[in-house]
């Protein structure tokens, strides 16, 4: 579906950038593996063992030279990039320990910088190269969260609470979407963004319960789960969906 089309994927070693990175080499892709942990980074292109396919490079997703560095080094290898794949998860050091009204000014200014700014930054500096090669996709890894009210009654008997910075830079991310796919009508530059459900990742049982009950068949969803929808997205089957946020999450929002 994406043979020999070329993707830079920056957070690639989280659950969903290291599973999409696994399958974009499957579907005959070519990727750039970006992320800030040089180690992880490492063990993963080892893992996936296709150095002609791969190109993999250490990134701090707030600086500038770096991934532009990054993006000469991918068009000496590959001769262009077909598609940007924003995966990054950056986190506060206080992210997820303090409930919203016990937070001060400075912690919610550092989630938000952290996060949602640094993905406007990034997509700034893709749409002005995207801008110069003619042509380019952009993908922004979303939530639900970002599109629909939280369900509060599922975090009951567990120490999970729902973030509130977490929903507002998610909903930020997805009008990111809209607002670049709309400026750049008629650049051959396309911009979307997929909201997905929760991921497992060891929550309590009773949370996994309560969240099944919201959805139509499976609930949490495994990474792996996300990957179609992108690849579909990359792919010349999607090139006339633009400004679009793609929801997958098993019924979780009806």
């Amino acid at each position: 579906m994406i043979k020999d089309k070329v993707v830079f994927i920056i957070g690639a070693c989280g659950r969903i950038g290291s599973a999409l990175s696994k399958a974009c080499l499957e579907h005959n892709g070519k990727i750039i593996i970006a992320d800030i942990n040089e180690e992880r980074l490492s063990h993963l292109a080892l893992k996936l063992n296709n150095k002609e396919r791969i190109l993999s490079k250490k990134i701090d997703i707030n600086d500038q030279k770096a991934i532009e560095d990054c993006l000469k080094e991918a068009v000496l290898k590959f001769g262009k990039i077909d598609a940007f794949v924003n995966c990054a998860y950056p986190v506060s050091k206080d992210w997820g320990k303090i409930a919203y009204y016990e937070a001060n000014y400075e912690q919610i200014c550092e989630s938000l910088n952290l996060h949602l700014a640094s993905f406007i930054f990034i997509a700034n500096i893709m749409v002005k190269f995207f801008k110069k090669q003619g042509f380019g996709n952009i993908i922004n890894l979303s939530s639900i969260m970002g599109v629909y009210a939280p369900k509060f009654e599922n975090y009951k008997g567990t120490s999970m609470q729902s973030s509130l910075e977490y929903s507002v830079i998610k909903a930020g991310i997805n009008h990111l979407g809209i607002w670049l796919a709309k400026e750049l009508f008629n650049t051959n530059i396309r911009v979307n963004s997929v909201a997905f459900g929760g991921i497992k990742d060891n929550q309590p049982q009773v949370f996994l319960d309560a969240y099944r009950k919201c959805c139509a068949s499976k609930g949490m969803l495994d990474a792996n789960d996300v990957c179609g929808t992108l690849i579909f997205l990359m792919s010349d089957y999607s090139k006339f969906i633009t400004g679009q946020i793609i929801i997958v999450d098993d019924g979780w929002g009806l």
